[in-house]
């Protein structure tokens, strides 16, 4: 019973770790378009993408009828078949995507949604489709626990939504519509992907439909249709009515604002992937309490110190990563922060309804929400502008979650622990005040740097000890006895001291340039002396990138140029040879121009192709024998 139960920990734990990998890049990928979008996108644009996106959201649910909730909550029920689960998601979706072309046509020539809309129905369109096939062939993929493929999958979208990007928002300059497009490519073929990676054409059965899993499915997922709808209509409203009392450009700050908020929840996106899974696997073991109450516990200390960590960086954050016209998000982001600790808790309380098919109590309390939210911004926006939404927000999501908390330990009675809530949500607001107040005046700044620190340090004591506890359970052998070796102590002083550093260089940022150049140039003192390959390669990457954000992109070549150089007189090694040419090519270009740059190019290939001739013929010798050989077999 013991290595059953310590089993269960184990694979909520790998599989939380495998969709952290997948989600890894895709979030990554989040904070760095941010600057991108702030950079090339107005306020106004930004608020109309907002608006667009929170469209598609709510139309997802009605023309998937949230269908990817019944294909993942009995896809892993091994009492049903997957072939019928599979094929009636698929039909579904069908259903579904005509109705849309019927009705969109229609609500576009009215002219009810030109506000909204501002001619883009043809893109929602297939932005819906290609999200709802995307959604529906991801949720079986974790039906199957194909989880790797599943992180696989989540790299790939992220490279196509960069790669997207960067052609169709900074190189063609399309604004709203290169961002959709971006989305809509990766999206189908994300798609396809998972079809062809994981056989999905083998769980196609058109012809044996089994009309009472069509009633049990659709008897599971129609509830929360609504349920859905309401949770959207509490995220999103905001950005509608802020767009209707305060126009696009005032919807684009608040969007923002979100983005440093879900640095918080995009964490636990990643726990509550696998813990969804997790949910409905262990519905029916015998130690159900426990490892719910445990799971639970774990979460909220990550979640606070997160929160904790996000509200004291929040400003800082702002000044780095937004565009100059979004500066004042840093007003409202941090209440934004602190309502995601109750949204992360109420979802979590929403997976013991999905665990145990109780999905029309998630329609009522997300009833309670919606109802809540929209009242709340009726009242308040016209009144305080722009504070309006996020206080809206952490309200309905503070009822919903004492309402659910109550509700859902009826089903599962674990242990809460309301007194830590308490006592951490208390210092927490204290930090979201200090954090929201910093920008307004010099002594708030000065202030919040001085206690937004020791309220951090604080809140990371009080709920360090089940984090770092689950993290030693977990790591490797080696990782745990290089820890026990530094000890706890020593740990502690060198965690305050980088975070020293990090404010140091955050004030001081040629303290950060030098640091890593001398860093970097020992690495590669030390792998020109002990003739490794790696260490001097990786010290010249990094030697290139310091020397490239400090000063510029010429600096770092030559820097590289000069290395290369020194490399290739001490031993001869043509890497370094080749590395040394490229680097030159490089700086020419960087300094002449592009047609010296082209010349000195041409230049150096001929030089190479006659220093290396004979080995070049070698080469080509060994790949015709080897294509002759292939030809008589």
């Amino acid at each position: 019973m013991a290595a059953e139960k310590k089993s269960n920990y184990k694979k909520l734990v790998s599989n939380t770790l495998i969709f952290a990998l997948g989600s890894f890049s895709s979030k990554i990928l989040v904070l760095l378009l941010v600057n991108v979008y702030t950079t090339y996108l107005s306020p106004a644009e930004m608020g109309i993408n907002d608006v667009i996106q929170q469209i598609a959201n709510w139309l997802l649910p009605i023309v998937t009828m949230t269908v990817g909730e019944s294909v993942i909550r009995f896809g892993l029920d091994k009492a049903y078949d997957k072939k019928q689960v599979f094929t009636i998601g698929n039909l579904a979706c069908m259903a579904g995507f005509l109705l849309l072309a019927i009705v969109l046509p229609i609500v576009t020539i009215s002219g009810v949604a030109d506000k909204y809309i501002h001619g883009y129905s043809l893109l929602i369109y297939v932005y819906i489709v290609a999200a709802a096939l995307k959604q529906v062939y991801s949720f079986f993929l974790r039906a199957l626990e194909k989880v790797k493929l599943y992180a696989i999958n989540s790299i790939l979208t992220t490279l196509l939504t960069l790669i997207g990007t960067v052609l169709f928002i900074c190189v063609f300059k399309m604004g709203n519509t290169g961002y959709l497009i971006s989305i809509i490519l990766s999206d189908m073929i994300s798609t396809v992907f998972m079809l062809i990676a994981a056989r999905m054409w083998r769980y196609f059965d058109f012809r044996h439909l089994d009309i009472e899993m069509i009633k049990t499915m659709l008897t599971y997922c129609i509830p929360l249709i609504p349920a859905q709808i309401m949770w959207l209509i509490t995220n999103s409203s905001d950005s509608f009515m802020t767009t209707h009392y305060l126009g696009s450009d005032k919807n684009g700050i608040l969007s923002a604002s979100y983005k440093i908020a879900n640095l918080v929840s995009t964490v636990y996106t990643m726990f509550g992937q696998a813990w969804n899974m997790s949910a409905i696997l262990e519905d029916d073991s015998d130690d159900r309490n426990e490892f719910y109450g445990n799971v639970f516990h774990l979460n909220q200390c990550l979640l606070y110190m997160l929160a904790a960590g996000c509200l004291m960086l929040c400003s800082p954050i702002t000044k780095i990563w937004m565009g100059d016209s979004f500066q004042e998000s840093a007003r409202y982001a941090p209440l934004l922060i602190f309502s995601t600790i109750f949204s992360c808790f109420t979802t979590f309380m929403g997976s013991i309804y999905l665990a145990s098919n109780k999905t029309k109590r998630s329609l009522v309390t997300s009833l309670i929400a919606g109802a809540i939210n929209i009242t709340l911004n009726v009242i308040l926006i016209p009144r305080i502008g722009l504070y309006g939404p996020p206080i809206t927000t952490i309200v309905s999501y503070l009822v919903v979650f004492c309402v659910r908390a109550y509700d859902s330990r009826k089903i599962v009675p674990f242990n809460l622990r309301v007194s830590k809530i308490i006592v951490n949500c208390i210092l927490l607001f204290a930090m979201t005040i200090i954090s929201a107040l910093q920008s307004t005046s010099h002594t708030a700044s000065i202030a919040a740097w001085v206690l937004l620190p020791i309220m951090f340090v604080i809140i990371v004591l009080m709920n360090i000890a089940p984090v770092w506890k689950a993290f030693m359970a977990i790591a490797p052998q080696k990782i745990k006895l290089i820890i026990e070796r530094i000890g706890t102590v020593r740990l502690v002083i060198l965690a305050v001291l980088a975070a020293a550093f990090v404010v140091i260089c955050y004030f001081f940022p040629m303290v950060l340039a030098v640091v890593c150049l001398i860093a970097f140039s020992a690495l590669t003192a030390m792998g020109i002396q002990k003739k490794s390959m790696l260490f001097k390669l990786v010290g010249e990457a990094g030697i290139f990138l310091t020397i490239w954000a400090a000063a510029d992109l010429g600096c770092a070549f030559l820097a590289v140029l000069i290395l290369s150089i020194i490399d290739y007189l001490l031993y001869k090694k043509r890497i370094s040879c080749a590395i040394a040419c490229v680097s030159l090519a490089a700086v020419i270009w960087i300094i002449g121009g592009t047609w010296l740059g082209v010349f000195c190019s041409l230049v150096i290939i001929i030089v190479a192709t006659i220093i290396n001739y004979k080995t070049i013929s070698r080469a080509l010798e060994k790949l015709l024998i080897k294509a002759e050989l292939r030809q008589k077999k």
